[in-house]
């Protein structure tokens, strides 16, 4: 009789987890159908001036491409730093500890996903959290005409906490190869760092992406969790941090 007891508790366990499972998929495709382009290609051409033992280097020009995702209607967008700075890239190579390295943006460019380039400023660069925000120049919405952005869907200022082993998904967009195809990137938590700063610890994300729970709540954003500068790790800061940052950027810039 027991026996009996532990195989259907067996079953039934299984067929509420199939089921969890089948709607968190539905909700994880429908996220992908409607808020897609709320993750956009950013396209940033830097010229970088290095300075080493003694000497300047002449100035090189990069062309550089990263993944952002918009965060607000007038298409502030949130993206790592390191994808589009390669100040930390060039300092590991030249291995020189009195090396400097400067880096102006010429043109930085939201690439939309019919092929419009809008031309934007870099708002501020944060270099131990791997943050860089960027604003379009001029703002449709002034000149009569409806916001060409979509936001990333449940904006809040405080989102729930994941827990190890949660299932979660990232947005994200293929190379130009690709069409800029849009993606879901399905993984799950691996950690959640309290201190000494909040950090969720997610496998198969890209930088610069969106992270929803199995309830299509936004979590955060991909980053790389620096070490004197350098990335060590891919790593999702929570949205908290992320809103806290917009609101500081907005405040400098009104």
């Amino acid at each position: 009789m027991k026996s009996y007891i532990f195989l259907f508790a067996g079953l039934l366990f299984a067929s509420l987890s199939i089921h969890a499972s089948t709607q968190a998929e539905t909700q994880w495709r429908a996220l992908l159908k409607d808020h897609a382009n709320c993750v956009t290609w950013v396209s940033a051409t830097v010229r970088v001036e290095v300075s080493a033992g003694g000497r300047s280097l002449p100035p090189q020009e990069q062309k550089l491409e990263a993944l952002g995702t918009i965060i607000a209607e007038d298409g502030l967008t949130v993206l790592s730093l390191t994808k589009v700075d390669p100040t930390s890239s060039i300092l590991s190579r030249l291995r020189s500890p009195g090396a400097s390295v400067q880096v102006h943006y010429t043109e930085v460019l939201i690439l939309m996903q019919d092929g419009t380039e809008i031309p934007a400023r870099l708002l501020l660069k944060d270099v131990d959290l791997d943050l860089a925000y960027l604003l379009p120049i001029s703002n449709p919405e002034e000149d009569g005409k409806s916001s060409p952005f979509s936001t990333v869907p449940g904006l809040t200022k405080k989102a729930p906490t994941p827990t190890v082993l949660d299932e979660v998904v990232s947005i994200a967009k293929l190379g130009r190869n690709l069409y800029r195809q849009s993606t879901l990137r399905r993984g799950w938590v691996n950690a959640v760092i309290q201190k000494p700063r909040p950090y969720f610890v997610i496998e198969n994300t890209e930088p610069g992406t969106p992270v929803f729970n199995s309830r299509g709540k936004w979590l955060g954003i991909v980053v790389y969790k620096m070490e004197m500068g350098r990335p060590s790790a891919i790593v999702t800061l929570p949205v908290e941090d992320i809103m806290e940052i917009a609101d500081q950027v907005r405040s400098r810039n009104q």
